[in-house]
C-alpha cells in the first residue's frame, strides 16, 4: 500500500431533468436520456467493469440525481430506449450498404453498428435493464462512493422563500437515495454548486457529511481558509465543504482549449441526422421531418474549419492516453508543491468534479480518458485516488469557516438562473411553495383523496423548480420546451390546490398527473410543513 503525498478526488455528477411523455410516441427531449445512456452511462460502466476485472483498484464519487434514477427505473422509458437502439442498429446497417464504395465511411458505419450492438447486449443482457444495480455493484466493491443531488435539481439559493422548499428538495432526495441504494447518504451534490450561508443547517439536519463548492465559495470564506483549496473546511453547523480545483477544470471542460478540442477527437455537431438527405434519414428523425441527432458521426474535430476530416477511432483512443498522462502529471506537480506548504500531519486533496455527461456524450472519448487517468493514478508514486468521505476519515480535523455565496455558473453566482430572460418564473414558484405549506398546515386531518392530491401537487411543484428550466431559457436552448414544462407543472399545481381548498377534487386530472408525473411515489409531505 503506497503512501501518497496527496490525493485526487474525481467526482462525476450524473443528472438529467425528468422527461417522460407517455402521451407522445416520439419526444425529442426523451432522446436526451437515450443519448446519455448510450454514450455516457453504459460506457462508464464498461470502464468500471474493465478496471475491476483487471484488478486495477480505483476510487470515484458518482452523484446520481433522483430524477435520473427515476428514469433509469421507469418501464416506459426503458422500453422506448430498446426501440431507440433497434432503430440505430437498423440505420447503421443501412449506412454500411450505402457506403459500400467508400471504405472510410463504410468502416465507420461498421464501427457504429458494432458499438450499438455492444450497448444493446450490455443493456438487455449484462445489466438486465437495471443500471442502478450495476452501479451498486461497484459501490459494494468499494470502487464508487454513490451520492445524490436534491429532489429535482432545484437551484437552492433562489428557492429559499420559503425555507420548506429547500428542506423538501434535500430530504425527499435523501429518502429516495436510501430507497434506491439501501445505504446512508454521506455527501450531496448541491445543484450547480449553488450555496447560500445557512443551508448547512439543513444539511446537518439531514446528517449529510460533505458537499462541494466552486473555488471562490471556499477562498472567500470567513475566516479565510488557511490552506485555500488544498483541504476542506467545516461549516459552522458541521458538514464539510470541498472546493473545486480550479487548475484541472479548464483542461477537461473547455471545448476550445481543453483536451476535447484535440483535432483527432470526434466532432459532436456533425451528425448524420443533419448531414443526410431528408428523404433518406426521415425514418430516423421526428415524424414532422424535424432533424435530430442519430449518434452516427463520421468526422473528427479537425480544427476551426467546416472541412472536417474522417474520424479515426483508434487514433483518437491513443490520444486519450497522452492526455491522461498529461492530466496526472499536472496534478502530481500541484500536489508536490502543495505538500511543501502543508503541515506533515495533513495531506492535500484536489477535488475535480465534472458533469458525467461530458464523458461520452459531449466528449465521445471521455470514458476512455477516464480509464487511462485511473490507470495512471494507480501507477503514480505521488498521488492516490480517494473520495471526500474517505479523506475526512483520514483527516477529520479541519478549519471551521463559513463559505461564501457561490455557484459554478456564469459569473460565479446566480446570473445563469436569474436574469432578464427567466426572472418571470420565480414569483409563481414562490407563491406555489407558500401555498403548499399553508394548505398542508390547514388540512392535516384530510381524507385519503386529499392526501393523494397534496402529494401530486408537491410533485408538480418540485418538477417546476428544476434548475434545468431557467438554464435552458438563459441559453435559448430548448427554450420553448423549458417554458412549457414550468407552465404545465404550475398549472397542474394550482388546479390541484384549488381542488384541495374547495374540496372539489378533479379526479381525472389527479389520475392523469399521477400517471404522467409519477416521480417520488413515497413522497413525505411532512418536509413541507
Amino acid at each position: 500500500m503506497k503512501t501518497p503525498l496527496g490525493y485526487l478526488a474525481l467526482l462525476l455528477h450524473a443528472h438529467l431533468p425528468f422527461v417522460r411523455h407517455p402521451e407522445s410516441q416520439d419526444c425529442l427531449e426523451e432522446d436526451w436520456f437515450f443519448e446519455a445512456l448510450t454514450e455516457s452511462y453504459i460506457p462508464l460502466l464498461w470502464v468500471f467493469d474493465e478496471l475491476s476485472q483487471s484488478a486495477v483498484p480505483f476510487k470515484i464519487t458518482l452523484s446520481l440525481s433522483p430524477t435520473l434514477c427515476t428514469m433509469l427505473k421507469d418501464p416506459l422509458l426503458l422500453s422506448r430506449y430498446e426501440r431507440y437502439l433497434l432503430k440505430r442498429l437498423e440505420l447503421s446497417s443501412r449506412e454500411i450498404e450505402r457506403n459500400i464504395a467508400d471504405p472510410g465511411c463504410c468502416s465507420l458505419a461498421q464501427f457504429y453498428k458494432e458499438r450499438f450492438y455492444a450497448v444493446w447486449i450490455a443493456f438487455t443482457q449484462n445489466y438486465k435493464k437495471n443500471l442502478l444495480e450495476a452501479f451498486k455493484k461497484h459501490q459494494k466493491l468499494n470502487n464508487l462512493e454513490l451520492i445524490t443531488s436534491t429532489a429535482t435539481h432545484g437551484y437552492l439559493p433562489l428557492l429559499r422563500n420559503p425555507t420548506q422548499a429547500v428542506k423538501a428538495q434535500i430530504f425527499i432526495a435523501l429518502d429516495h437515495f436510501i430507497d434506491c441504494f439501501h445505504t446512508p447518504l454521506k455527501g450531496i451534490w448541491l445543484p450547480e454548486c449553488g450555496y447560500y450561508p445557512g443551508i448547512e443547517v439543513l444539511l446537518q439536519e439531514a446528517e449529510i457529511k460533505w458537499f462541494v463548492l466552486e473555488a471562490h465559495g471556499i477562498l472567500l470564506a470567513n475566516p479565510r481558509p488557511r490552506f485555500g483549496l488544498l483541504t476542506p473546511i467545516y461549516t459552522p453547523s458541521g458538514p464539510a465543504a470541498f472546493g473545486r480545483d480550479s487548475l484541472s477544470s479548464k483542461e477537461v471542460w473547455s471545448a476550445q482549449e481543453g483536451y476535447p478540442a484535440d483535432p483527432y477527437y470526434r466532432e459532436f455537431y456533425r451528425d448524420l441526422g443533419f448531414d443526410a438527405d431528408l428523404d433518406y434519414i426521415k425514418p430516423y428523425v421526428l415524424p414532422t421531418g424535424q432533424r435530430k441527432f442519430t449518434g452516427i458521426k463520421y468526422f473528427r474535430v479537425t480544427g476551426k474549419t467546416d472541412r472536417k476530416e474522417l474520424y479515426e477511432p483508434q487514433r483518437a483512443k491513443e490520444r486519450t492516453k497522452i492526455h491522461a498522462e498529461d492530466f496526472i502529471q499536472k496534478r502530481e506537480k500541484q500536489i508536490i508543491k502543495a505538500a511543501q506548504v502543508l503541515p506533515q500531519s495533513i495531506k492535500p486533496i484536489l477535488v475535480c468534479p465534472f458533469d458525467c455527461e461530458l464523458f461520452g456524450h459531449w466528449w465521445f472519448e471521455g470514458p476512455l480518458f477516464l480509464k487511462e487517468v485511473i490507470k495512471k493514478a494507480h501507477q503514480s508514486k505521488v498521488l492516490a485516488l480517494t473520495t471526500p468521505s474517505e479523506y475526512l476519515s483520514l483527516f477529520p480535523i479541519q478549519q471551521v469557516c463559513r463559505p461564501s455565496f457561490s455557484s459554478w455558473g456564469w459569473g460565479g453566482h446566480s446570473k445563469m438562473w436569474l436574469n432578464e430572460t427567466n426572472d418571470f418564473i420565480y414569483p409563481p414558484l414562490h407563491e406555489a411553495a407558500h401555498l403548499l405549506v399553508d394548505l398542508i398546515q390547514q388540512h392535516r386531518a384530510a381524507d385519503k383523496i386529499i392526501h393523494r392530491c397534496f402529494r401530486q401537487a408537491a410533485r408538480e411543484l418540485l418538477l417546476a423548480q428544476a434548475s434545468d428550466w431557467p438554464f435552458l431559457i438563459s441559453r435559448s436552448t430548448a427554450k420553448e420546451y423549458a417554458i412549457s414544462r414550468i407552465t404545465t407543472h404550475l398549472n397542474r399545481f394550482f388546479e390541484l390546490s384549488w381542488g384541495i381548498r374547495h374540496k372539489k377534487i378533479n379526479v381525472k386530472l389527479l389520475e392523469y398527473c399521477e400517471c404522467t408525473d409519477n416521480i417520488f411515489p413515497k413522497l413525505n409531505l411532512d418536509y413541507f410543513s
